[in-house]
């Protein structure tokens, strides 16, 4: 499988990533985004665009490819509903449709959040995007909605918050993930939950937490 990751230099898309590379299911990954993820791998081609809504010059490198794994994401914070819709529902919505027209056999998992099925502004666009994915003519197609991730050695939330939470709350995680898994993931199971999204093998389109754990273990 020929495989197209955004986001690699963020903390989900980079515990995507690494999962990615090590699947024996997983020939080549493409790499999409503004800024290197620092990783090299013999599998691994980066592809770097100051404006990821300016793609056109690249169509010609996005076909041959058999799903998008996307770890995008932004804070909400500060950002009215319009603001925050281009770069979550607009940017991923011009991508889908694109690669789907480039590759027509194509599958896509779509990293959204936890608490996604709310009804704050920041959700509402997220389901927005969910519904859009879920009715375009993909082989495959899933949302995983994690809550909180415990990132895999050597990846780190560029949210220094999170950063001193997940540290704090390493002991317990192992715990945590097993009695409250509607809560808590890894990074590890979460990359393995949207690989199995393209590969056909998870059994509802929206993923929770709890779904994650079980699809990803």
């Amino acid at each position: 499988m020929k495989i197209i990751l955004f986001g690699s230099s963020g903390m989900v898309g980079a515990g995507t990533l690494r999962e990615a590379l090590n699947s024996p299911q997983v020939e080549s990954v493409l790499s999409i985004g503004r800024q290197s993820c620092g990783v090299t791998h013999p599998k691994l081609r980066e592809l770097l665009l100051p404006d990821l809504f300016d793609f056109a010059a690249v169509e010609n490198q996005l076909d041959g490819y058999d799903a998008c794994l996307w770890a995008v994401g932004i804070s909400s914070v500060g950002l009215d509903e319009a603001a925050y819709a281009r770069m979550t529902e607009e940017l991923t919505l011009v991508w889908a449709r694109a690669l789907l027209r480039l590759n027509p056999e194509f599958s896509f998992c779509y990293c959204s959040a936890g608490g996604a099925g709310g009804r704050s502004m920041w959700a509402r666009v997220r389901q927005r995007v969910e519904g859009a994915l879920q009715s375009m003519p993909f082989r495959y197609a899933g949302a995983v909605r994690p809550t909180f991730i415990r990132p895999g050695p050597g990846i780190r939330s560029r949210t220094r918050a999170y950063r001193v939470g997940a540290v704090l709350l390493t002991p317990l995680f192992p715990f945590f993930v097993r009695v409250f898994p509607a809560l808590f993931t890894t990074s590890e199971t979460l990359g393995q939950a949207m690989l199995r999204v393209v590969e056909g093998r998870a059994d509802r389109f929206i993923l929770e937490s709890a779904d994650i754990n079980r699809v990803g273990a």
